[in-house]
């Protein structure tokens, strides 16, 4: 199995008995609760849309997987997503779901699969809120950014990856959605998930990784 990021994307493929395409965190109906608090924004679901669809285009991608939280409202899903998300998915090539904590009642509005995990090769894909045990593992959840501080106290964020090899290999994908604020996972933040909150991973070991390719080092090595 081969596996690398989609150069300036929160993306990344994998190369096995096929070409896979996987994306996490997109939070479709975040911009409806924007626009409820007075907020006007673009219509984020059609730009991350055609942004997949050009991936798919360009990289012959064989099939999409979402790791999970492809929709934004808790507890229950709301009219938007409903009419929304099988237009979303319509997709030329088959689509998986991994389901997220967002994805609640998913099965009941979307024709596709949607599992709990998905094994290719050695690696286990999954959303990141439930504990699997002893497995290699790709997951979104964690919707991780660095800061940065200048000289002059403005902070930036930008979007990352994180990889670790030990004990087991993890890759962490920051958020597809644009317009979702993010973990800033070098600084004294709580790491979402079962396997930070539990201490089976330690974010300071985690490699960082730019979207442009940019190694930053380990995250230890930049903590603010």
């Amino acid at each position: 199995m081969d596996l690398y990021p989609v150069i300036n994307k929160p993306a990344i493929i994998i190369e096995s008995d096929k070409r896979y395409l996987v994306i996490a965190d997109l939070h479709l109906g975040k911009e409806y609760e924007y626009y409820q608090k007075g907020i006007k924004i673009p219509p984020i679901g059609q730009k991350m849309k055609e942004d997949i669809e050009k991936i798919i285009k360009r990289k012959n991608i064989q099939e999409l997987i979402i790791l999970g939280d492809i929709k934004h409202n808790l507890p229950f899903t709301s009219y938007f997503e409903k009419i929304n998300l099988p237009k979303f998915l319509e997709f030329s090539i088959p689509v998986t779901i991994i389901k997220g904590n967002h994805d609640g009642d998913i099965e009941e509005i979307v024709n596709n699969d949607v599992v709990k995990s998905l094994k290719i090769d050695d690696y286990v894909l999954t959303h990141g809120h439930i504990l699997i045990e002893n497995s290699n593992l790709i997951m979104g959840h964690v919707h991780p950014v660095v800061e940065f501080m200048d000289s002059n106290g403005k902070i930036t964020r930008l979007k990352c990856f994180l990889k670790i090899e030990e004990p087991f290999n993890v890759v962490v994908l920051p958020s597809f959605s644009p317009i979702l604020e993010g973990i800033p996972v070098n600084k004294n933040e709580s790491i979402p998930g079962p396997y930070f909150e539990s201490g089976r991973l330690e974010i300071k070991n985690f490699d960082c990784y730019l979207l442009d390719g940019t190694y930053l080092g380990k995250i230890k090595d930049i903590y603010r």
